[in-house]
């Protein structure tokens, strides 16, 4: 398991300094549960982001199994969702993992706020 935890983390690391839009990521295991989250995300943002975007997740691979019928048609590979405020969630499972990367979209640096309403550079 060690090996596989150095692995991951020079995966993240490489990722993350090809995309500096990056401002956050969480990637969930199989059941939804966060396994790693960026250190700038309080791990109890990070269940959030967990339970909600492995929920919606599942809804959406339901919703493409009813809509599409045809082999390997209904099989969902990302969501990207785009906010008003600039910054687009984007989901992308593979094998028993999820990563959910939030990205800035805005062009200029991203602000923080922190949990108890303050400011913070991110």
């Amino acid at each position: 398991a060690g090996a596989q935890t150095s692995e991951v983390d020079v995966v993240i690391k490489a990722f993350l300094n090809e995309f500096p839009t990056v401002i956050g990521y969480v990637v969930l295991n199989g059941e939804g549960i966060p396994v790693r989250w960026c250190a700038n995300m309080p791990y109890p943002r990070a269940v959030m982001y967990s339970a909600l975007l492995s929920d919606f997740l599942n809804n959406c691979k339901r919703c493409l199994r009813e809509l599409l019928t045809g082999p390997g048609d209904s099989e969902l590979q990302h969501v990207r969702l785009r906010t008003k405020e600039g910054t687009e969630i984007i989901c992308t499972s593979a094998s028993e993992y999820t990563i959910v990367v939030i990205q800035n979209c805005t062009g200029s640096p991203w602000v923080v706020e922190e949990e108890d309403g303050a400011k913070a550079e991110g």
